[in-house]
């Protein structure tokens, strides 16, 4: 049996759920959506993506071009 999933992450977000060999998660997107593997998010990349995702663009400390200056 299958478990719907009944949250919208129309806003992004962390998807909690089965592993693949356990069924995973049906997912919908639409094209220009980014997805990200599992083992690339960790507590340090996961406030990077969390950030991105709310603001559209890299946290300052990472953004290459304000370094620069």
């Amino acid at each position: 049996m299958v478990k719907k999933w009944k949250k919208k992450y129309a806003k992004g977000g962390k998807l909690n759920g089965p592993s693949h060999s356990k069924g995973g998660i049906n997912i919908n997107v639409e094209g220009g959506e980014f997805v990200v593997k599992k083992g690339s998010v960790n507590k340090k990349t996961e406030r990077v993506l969390k950030y991105i995702n709310n603001n559209g663009k890299l946290p300052p400390t990472f953004d290459s071009r304000k370094r620069r200056k």
